[in-house]
């Protein structure tokens, strides 16, 4: 081979780890939420003592959590940091219906980083 080959494939090489580690480290410091429970698709009684249980991981950009269920305003949540969380629902009607967990900034701004699911009450 020659020289200027080598030196190409190097740099190549060195370029393709880098970027690598770039990546990793920006996963590293992203959020997550994970719902536990209720599950996708689960069936609740109806006047149970029914839970949301979850997982966060806030993100840089995180502060606490905005917990909707269905359309109503949100539920601020923000001891977050010694999940896994719980919080007892309130009593929900028979049918139909969905809890999103989304991050929040300081100012309440969405940062995009959320989680949900769709449930029944029966």
């Amino acid at each position: 081979m020659h020289m200027k080959t080598i030196k190409l494939i190097a740099i190549t090489g060195f370029i393709v780890l880098s970027t690598l580690m770039l990546q990793g480290t920006a996963l590293a410091e992203s959020g997550s939420i994970t719902i536990i429970k209720p599950t996708n698709g689960e069936t609740l009684k109806s006047g149970s003592n029914n839970v949301l249980e979850y997982n966060v991981k806030l993100s840089p950009t995180g502060n606490h959590l905005h917990i909707y269920i269905d359309d109503q305003s949100p539920i601020i949540v923000r001891k977050v940091t010694m999940c896994p969380c719980s919080m007892d629902l309130p009593t929900l009607s028979p049918g139909k219906h969905t809890i999103a967990v989304k991050e929040a900034t300081v100012n309440h701004a969405l940062t995009g980083l959320e989680s949900s699911v769709s449930f029944t009450v029966k």
